[in-house]
């Protein structure tokens, strides 16, 4: 057996001793990443159980309502025909919003296990943009917005042909006319704008005149679950879905969305879609892409 030397020792010494630093480093570096994905799983589970806590109340509101409103109805005769028509839009304003929550969380619930796939067909562009207006038009009554429509490269009252998922498309333009209406100011305007640009790309702009976004923010109002405002006392209604589902579908369709905003001078969202390639095509036609989660003629 050879002897080391002193030196020899030393050497070895000082190599164990940097091995053991190294180890010492990683294993400490280990527990800070460890410690910042618990805070960030804490975080999530709290953000989770604030949004189930919330989201149960934009539920059972509308829900009350349309039940307390459908008995008052039935059970009082010789209503006025005003106070028909007032009882009847109330119930159809909690329904529709009511029926627009639950397409939300049930596109999220479907995002989230892996199950909602893209489905290109020949859509009318016009035609899912029209319907959307149309069933949003009494919440824009209710706040005197009037919604403006038109299209830089066609007639905004012909079709627009493009191949998408039409169901997707309507729900993504629902919910940013929806965040346009709820963050609009009252007597403003909303305005959607179509656009085929020289790549054959989609353009469509949804620009309010509203509170607007400050910088910082424009990236987190993508998040799940987060809201500009919070709590009590905020002047707003919604849990902070709409728009990370709107994100969601957006990159499920290989799309674009950029934001110009600033704080008391609206927002401009600004949709980008690329045609699919042909083996993505279906060759059906789709339609307008408006489906309620109940058909009336459904039977059970």
């Amino acid at each position: 057996m050879t002897k080391l030397s002193d030196q020899e020792i030393i050497e070895e010494l000082l190599y164990r001793f940097a091995d053991k630093r190294r180890i010492l480093d990683e294993q400490k570096r280990l527990m800070n990443e460890l410690r910042i994905v618990n805070k960030k799983l804490g975080t999530s589970e709290a953000l989770k159980s604030h949004f189930l806590s919330n989201i149960k109340n934009e539920i059972n509101n509308p829900l009350s309502s349309i039940l307390g409103l459908s008995r008052n109805m039935s059970v009082i005769n010789n209503l006025d025909k005003d106070k028909v028509k007032s009882t009847s839009d109330l119930i159809y304003s909690e329904a529709f919003n009511l029926d627009f929550q639950l397409k939300n969380i049930f596109a999220a619930a479907d995002i989230e296990a892996g199950e909602s796939h893209p489905t290109y067909n020949k859509t009318d562009i016009h035609q899912i943009i029209d319907s959307v207006i149309a069933s949003y038009d009494h919440r824009a009554r209710r706040k005197f917005i009037n919604i403006e429509f038109t299209s830089e490269s066609h007639d905004s009252n012909k079709p627009l042909y493009f191949y998408t998922d039409s169901q997707k498309l309507y729900l993504i333009i629902s919910n940013l006319i929806s965040n346009g209406l709820e963050f609009n100011h009252t007597n403003s305007v909303l305005k959607v704008i179509t656009n085929v640009n020289s790549d054959n790309t989609l353009r469509i702009d949804i620009i309010d005149y509203g509170i607007g976004i400050e910088k910082e923010n424009q990236t987190k109002i993508f998040d799940r679950f987060f809201q500009l405002e919070s709590g009590t006392t905020k002047s707003h209604s919604g849990q902070g879905l709409g728009l990370s589902i709107t994100k969601a579908l957006i990159d499920l369709l290989s799309a674009s969305i950029f934001i110009d905003s600033e704080p008391n001078k609206g927002s401009k969202f600004v949709l980008i879609f690329n045609k699919p390639n042909d083996s993505e095509i279906t060759g059906d036609f789709s339609g307008e892409g408006n489906e309620f989660l109940f058909n009336a003629d459904e039977t059970f």
